[in-house]
């Protein structure tokens, strides 16, 4: 143990010589599983229980996930989205629409917004109540929105964007000055600065509307005390072993296809593959299994069986600009041109991945098709590194992986650091319980690491404020990133009204980001796979390629 970190070395060898063959041979299949997002909770331990349903239950549909979910409360986590998602509604949603997505309303009918663009009116569904009978009001909004300030863990950046929102966070002020209820279904928001996004905003999970009448200290912890208003109600969690959802009796949307799904835990993807094809799972998500399984047993299957979407969102290696090499911008350019990304996702992924080139990720909004990115040239590398006046071996730094990361993480690790060193840089791959990484990202000390971004909303600023928007995002993130006034352009960019306007300048700044500053390496964006059970008719995955989905976006036959 290093300073109680709970960090340990990698098996290095073990790693090295996957990478070894991923070098030599790229176009060979790799047992390997597409990756996870690397900023998740704990895998839970495997469990060798029953199934707590049957197969043949009308209206049940049956998965699993690798590890077990940490909370149902959206002011606790920014990851366990697939409650928040079923049970809760939000005052808008963005849906899969023509080869991309739309924000449609959701709890919302009608809304207009101030020509200057700083205040929202908006107008509530009626006769939408939460599972419990309580009704839901524009008061529940806005005690969602403050509830999250209170809090003050997760997902404030939204409610924080709201006039008075700061206030309520550092407990100066009671109530959101911004936010007026007109009545049950009308009231305001006025914003502290003008934001475009805003609608798609609040179609994130974490704009969940809670019920402020019947809010308990279990909330979020006991399905009987985590009440909403969306499509299902959660009514057994047990730890490590499974939960369960049914359909809420009192939604006021279209009733689902599927009644009850029952996710299991599995932290062995090998387990899923067996349950699957054994018949007691009915949708399996093939991000969790080897490539090679993948091509060999599950692409040989019926076109409609399997059903993929481009994840909207990237993986990037990130690089912290306090670190005395990193901080110099040739080592950060030298290093993205040393890493060969077709080949990783050719040999890592065997392709189902796409190459992303800026930190506006493909599919969203503002994207620019013509970013260039870093070309691999690992000599220009080399040449960069002398003229920078660093001798071969000089520069080292760690690369810190959280210790939940799959195989094909642990493989992208494996390869950057063998690259790296192929340029005379060493890059010492660690690994850390998922808390100590966590606690070491958050410290802004953490060297370099590399993680996947999932869009929660179809707007730039959900991935470049977040990363570059404040001093304190860019350390909680172990950026660092130094430049203020980039960091100011980025936080005012999302003030801009004029849609070209705002396109322009969010492209100017990931220009400036990416290929001026090489501030992170932007990598790639996987293609997300499952294969459907025999009593699936189809399923719709979400609009950004989430592991998480809606069940009422399932079609049972």
């Amino acid at each position: 143990m290093k300073n109680a970190k709970l960090k340990r070395i990698v098996t290095v060898a073990i790693l090295l010589a996957m990478a070894a063959v991923l070098l030599t041979g790229c176009g060979q299949k790799q047992e390997t599983a597409p990756a996870e997002n690397t900023e998740t909770a704990v895998p839970a331990e495997s469990t060798e229980t029953a199934a707590p349903a049957e197969g043949s239950e009308p209206g049940l549909l049956r998965t699993a996930i690798l590890y077990d979910i940490s909370t149902m409360d959206v002011a606790e986590t920014t990851d366990d989205y697939l409650i928040p998602m079923n049970v809760f509604d939000r005052l808008f949603e963005t849906r899969p629409a023509n080869g991309s997505s739309e924000v449609v309303k959701s709890l919302v009918t009608d809304y207009s917004v101030s020509e200057d663009g700083l205040t929202y009116d908006f107008t509530l569904r009626e006769g939408v109540v939460f599972s419990n009978g309580s009704p839901l009001t524009a008061s529940d909004v806005k005690f969602s929105f403050e509830r999250l300030l209170k809090a003050a863990k997760k997902n404030t950046e939204i409610p924080l964007e709201i006039l008075g929102g700061e206030a309520v966070m550092k407990g100066e002020a009671e109530s959101l000055e911004g936010f007026v209820i007109k009545d049950d279904t009308h009231f305001s928001i006025t914003l502290a600065a003008p934001n475009a996004g805003f609608p798609a905003e609040l179609s994130a999970p974490a704009a969940s509307i809670v019920d402020a009448e019947t809010m308990s200290p279990g909330f979020g912890k006991e399905p009987a005390e985590t009440i909403g208003s969306g499509p299902y109600i959660v009514t057994e969690w047990v730890s490590n072993d499974h939960y369960t959802l049914v359909y809420n009796e009192k939604y006021w949307g279209n009733e689902p296809s599927v009644k009850k799904l029952v996710v299991r835990v599995i932290a062995d993807a090998t387990t899923q593959d067996l349950m699957f094809r054994n018949g007691e799972l009915d949708i399996i998500d093939l991000q969790n299994l080897d490539s090679a399984i993948v091509a060999g047993t599950y692409k040989t299957k019926p076109a409609d069986r399997i059903v993929s979407t481009p994840k909207v969102g990237l993986t990037y290696l990130l690089m912290n600009e306090n670190n005395p090499y990193l901080k110099d911008v040739k080592v950060r350019r030298a290093i993205g041109m040393a890493i060969d990304v077709d080949q990783l996702i050719q040999g890592v992924f065997m392709g189902d991945a796409q190459r992303e080139n800026g930190i506006i990720p493909t599919g969203v909004w503002a994207h620019n098709d013509a970013m260039k990115g870093f070309a691999y040239d690992p000599e220009g590398a080399k040449a960069l590194l002398r003229e920078a006046g660093y001798a071969e071996g000089e520069i080292k730094f760690e690369l810190a992986m959280d210790s939940t990361a799959n195989t094909s993480i642990q493989l992208v690790y494996a390869f950057i650091s063998e690259q790296l060193k192929a340029v005379g840089i060493e890059a010492t791959v660690s690994s850390y319980e998922h808390s100590a990484w966590l606690a070491l990202r958050s410290s802004g000390e953490m060297d370099s690491f590399v993680a996947r971004w999932g869009m929660d909303y179809n707007d730039p600023a959900n991935i470049m404020y977040t990363f570059f928007g404040s001093e304190e995002n860019s350390k909680g993130r172990s950026l660092n990133y130094p430049d203020k006034e980039i960091i100011a352009r980025v936080s005012a960019v999302r003030s801009i009204v004029d849609d070209a306007e705002r396109e322009a300048e969010y492209q100017a700044l990931d220009k400036k980001l990416i290929e001026e500053d090489a501030a992170w390496i932007p990598m790639f964006a996987e293609l997300h796979l499952w294969c459907l059970g025999d009593r699936v008719a189809s399923f719709t995955p979400h609009w950004a390629g989430f592991t998480d989905f809606y069940a009422a976006d399932v079609v049972l036959k």
